[in-house]
Order: C-alpha cells, then sequence, then structure tokens
C-alpha cells in the first residue's frame, strides 16, 4: 500500500508524530498547518491575522527571496517578517510570497470611478509581481464586498476575476469577525462588518501569465440598495443527524438551514418552494413553520422518499406523538424542474433549494463515496440525462442552471426571494468559482442581495498538500439570496 493510499487517521497518526512527510513549504508543524487549512476562521486582531498568514505562505532562511505587502499595516508587517526570520522587501527582483491587503481601500471608495481605479490599481501591480514571484508560490488578495453608490457590489469577487486573468486561483478563506454571530443566537450585521475574503492565487502551469489589459468589471449595479439585517451575514450550523431515509440521499442538505431562511423570508401561508426537492427538506423546513411546500425532483426514487415524509408530517400514522399542526400544502411532483409549468403551481413567495455541486459527486475515489458504496447506498442523484449533475461540461452545467432558475421566475410573485446553497469548486487542481459565476449570470432576472455563509465546525480536518502547498478544507458554504426583478 502506497503513502497515498494509507487511510487518513493513519496519516494524522503519522504528521502528528513526524512521519511521513518533510514540509517543504514553510516551517510549521501540523499542529500549526491543519487549523490553517480551515476555509474560514474567527478575526481576532491584525497582528495575528498577519502572522498566520505570513508564517503559512512563507519559507524562513537566509537565502530565501523577501516577502512582499502592500496595506495599511505595514510596520507590524515588517516586525513579524523579522519575528520569523523572514525579509521584507518592496522592490527585490525575486519575491517569494505577497501579502496585498485592500479592506481599508475598499472601505473608504464611495464611487464607482474610484473603484475602477483600485481594481486597474492591483491589476497593474499582480501583473508586474508575476515574472518577480517564485513558481508555484503565493499571492493573497484581502477584499471586502460592499455598497457602493448606493448599491451592494460584490467587490472581493470581482477583484478575484481580475488577478485570475494572470495567476491561477486556488482557494478562499473566509475571515468572521467577531461581532457575528452563531446559529440559532443571531444578531444583526450589517454589509462588510461581518467578513471578509483572503483569496489565494499562485504561480503555476494553470496561470495565464502577465495580461494586456485588465477585463471588464464583471457584475452590474444591479443589486439590493441597503443592507437586509433580518438574516445572519453568517451562522455556525451543527445539523441534526439524518435518519434513514436521509441517509439515502447523497448530498442532502439540513432542514434547520431551511427554517433559518423560510422564517427570515416568507409568511405564515405562504408558498415555498424546490425545484430539486431530494428527499423533501425543503418542504418538511416550510411547512414545520406554517407554509406551504412545493417541488419538484426529477428521481422516482428521492421523490417518493420526499412525498411520504410530507404525507407523514401531514397525516402522522402515530398522531399521539405529535403536537396539533397548522393546517398546510405539499405537494412534490416527480419531473425535471423545467416541466414546472404544467403543473399550474400557485404564485411562490420563496424558493430556496441546493443544486448539484457540477458533477462533483461522479468523481471516484472520494471518501464519502467510497463509504456509501460499502453501505450499497446511491452516490449520485441518478443517471439521467436531464440530471445537470451528470454534465461534464462546467460551463455548460453552470449556463444551464442559471437558465433554469430564470425560468422558474415565472411562478415566483414579484421581489419574491431566492436563496440558493452553494460553494465553490475544486477539482483535480484547479478551482471553480460557482457561486460567482451563477450570481454573474442570473443578473439580468434577478436582483442580488448580501452574501451569507453556512460554517462548518464539526468535521474532521484532512492534511491536503502537507508539507507541499496550500489546499484547504472547504468548510463554509454560500447561500446566495437574490430578489426577482419585478415586471
Amino acid at each position: 500500500m502506497s503513502q497515498t493510499e494509507l487511510p487518513r487517521n493513519a496519516i494524522l497518526l503519522g504528521l502528528k508524530r513526524g512521519f511521513f512527510l518533510k514540509n517543504k513549504f514553510n516551517l510549521i508543524g501540523s499542529k500549526e498547518w491543519l487549523p490553517y487549512q480551515k476555509s474560514w476562521f474567527r478575526y481576532q486582531d491584525e497582528s495575528k491575522f498577519i502572522q498566520d498568514t505570513v508564517r503559512f505562505f512563507s519559507l524562513p532562511g537566509p537565502s530565501r527571496p523577501p516577502v512582499f505587502y502592500q496595506g495599511n499595516s505595514l510596520d507590524k508587517f515588517i516586525d513579524i517578517t523579522k519575528e520569523n526570520s523572514l525579509i521584507y522587501s518592496d522592490s527585490a527582483d525575486q519575491f517569494q510570497y505577497a501579502l496585498i491587503d485592500l479592506r481599508d481601500q475598499i472601505q473608504n471608495i464611495t464611487t464607482v470611478l474610484e473603484y475602477d481605479e483600485l481594481r486597474s490599481n492591483l491589476f497593474d501591480l499582480v501583473n508586474n509581481l508575476f515574472a518577480k514571484l517564485e513558481d508555484r508560490r503565493f499571492i493573497t488578495v484581502v477584499a471586502q464586498n460592499k455598497f457602493l453608490e448606493g448599491y451592494y457590489y460584490p467587490i472581493a469577487w470581482d477583484l478575484s476575476y481580475v488577478v485570475s486573468e494572470i495567476y491561477s486561483l486556488k482557494d478562499e478563506k473566509i475571515g468572521c469577525l467577531e461581532d457575528g454571530h452563531s446559529y440559532p443566537k443571531l444578531m444583526d450585521n450589517q454589509a462588510g462588518s461581518s467578513h471578509f475574503y483572503v483569496l489565494n492565487f499562485r504561480k503555476d502551469d494553470l496561470s495565464k501569465g502577465i495580461a494586456d489589459h485588465i477585463i471588464p468589471r464583471q457584475f452590474s449595479l444591479n443589486a439590493i440598495t441597503k443592507s437586509d439585517t433580518r438574516y445572519p451575514k453568517w451562522f455556525i450550523l451543527k445539523p441534526q443527524r439524518r435518519n434513514k431515509e436521509e441517509i439515502l440521499h447523497p448530498a442532502k442538505y439540513p432542514e434547520d438551514l431551511i427554517e433559518l431562511f423560510v422564517n427570515y423570508f416568507s409568511n405564515v401561508n405562504d408558498n415555498v418552494y424546490d425545484p430539486m426537492s431530494g428527499t423533501g427538506s425543503t418542504q418538511i423546513g416550510a411547512m414545520k413553520l406554517g407554509r406551504n411546500g412545493y417541488g419538484t425532483e426529477l428521481s422516482e426514487y428521492f421523490g417518493n422518499i420526499a412525498i411520504n415524509r410530507c404525507q407523514e408530517f401531514i397525516r402522522p400514522t402515530q398522531v399521539s406523538l405529535f403536537e396539533e399542526k397548522l393546517q398546510v400544502i405539499s405537494r412534490i411532483e416527480i419531473s425535471d424542474a423545467k416541466n414546472f409549468a404544467k403543473f399550474e403551481f400557485p404564485k411562490q413567495h420563496l424558493l430556496i433549494t441546493s443544486p448539484p455541486y457540477w458533477d462533483m459527486l461522479n468523481m471516484k475515489g472520494a471518501e464519502n463515496q467510497a463509504k456509501r458504496i460499502k453501505s450499497g447506498l446511491q452516490t449520485n442523484y441518478s443517471d439521467s440525462e436531464d440530471d445537470l449533475g451528470n454534465i461534464n461540461d462546467y460551463n455548460l452545467f453552470v449556463e444551464k442552471l442559471a437558465d433554469l432558475y430564470k425560468q422558474l421566475s415565472n411562478i415566483l410573485e414579484d421581489d419574491a426571494r431566492v436563496v440558493i446553497v452553494v460553494k465553490n469548486i475544486k477539482k483535480k487542481g484547479s478551482n471553480y468559482p460557482f457561486a460567482w459565476d451563477l450570481s454573474k449570470m442570473l443578473q439580468p432576472n434577478f436582483v442580488l442581495a448580501e452574501e451569507s455563509f453556512w460554517l462548518q465546525d464539526d468535521i474532521s480536518i484532512a492534511p491536503f498538500g502537507y508539507g507541499n502547498t496550500w489546499v484547504s478544507n472547504t468548510f463554509h458554504q454560500y447561500c446566495l439570496t437574490f430578489i426577482k426583478k419585478s415586471n
């Protein structure tokens, strides 16, 4: 058995004891490396943030190239580099790492013209750094989204597209400020005060290299005009354990998550729709709060499970075990969501769903796949050609998914909310910004609201890339919120 075939617990034990791998990427030990791989963190103070970031992405040594920094904490950065046997320079011929912190600049801009100047300056800087950065080393851009000229604009996402024209996007980490909150104890947050993005790029074979011109802004000023404090901008949610029927589904999302947004974006007796119902989580979550649950489900297998679960909720076989419920309606049709028109559903007040994460469930060899195969469980949604999760081409997948949501806007009330639970995707060494790409394609039909993050804090960290490079464990998911445009 090769080292890469060892069970994960054996690898973790080996890392703890210092076996197997020599760290060629930095000089930190596994106890510091593993926690940093988590894709979100609680921001404590600027010195700790710089310390953790620089220590991870830099390799100390007298013969090593210097590190580069641009931001408003230069004095702290220089002190930290000295403490960690690193050299700081802003004019060297070669760098091993660059940290560009734009948070203060973004906070101070108020117009689109000022933002265009900022993104142009960033483009020039990362373009000039490309030839000087060591191969397979990283550049980090720290940024946040904010309201610009009265509209919410995804600045961090847009800047990521700019830098991705030169470097290879590897991942993002989400910095959560301590004035955030944990579910179910919620506190209101204004946009820009609850989280920021740590965007990590690498100079490698997937990089496009020095660019001739900057790409246009990728998002229009077509978004909400004020912060919506009804819902949290980040929350930690540990779902209840799945029951036997729910385990049958390979990617079921929790009813606790559904209830959070149903409670904030709809009223009692409103209609809630999920075009990809799975085992009925959306409908159950909606009915628990006195809403009506509608849905479509391509798989007859999962659709029947969903229908049975909803019927048991409305008319339980053991009535004495249940409290008296509000009169609610549940209707799930087993069909492709593209056929929604023939079912004559009433107008919907909220659409909430979690689509396939591209064709990731069809990838062989994943640990969760192996466990499900061993237990005789289904590893994907279906084998249907109509299943979007079976499309191999990423761009085609996003295009067809966006087209579906645009079609479904016809059954939504004007100004209805749409909540889509997704995450960016890592596949075979490449990063696909699924959440951002989908948001970009939905612009013509839907108004983008502030994003929210479901943070997971109850999953074991795996030592991906240990000793060689940065690979995060993705423990955050986007809860993208849109508003249907009025006709």
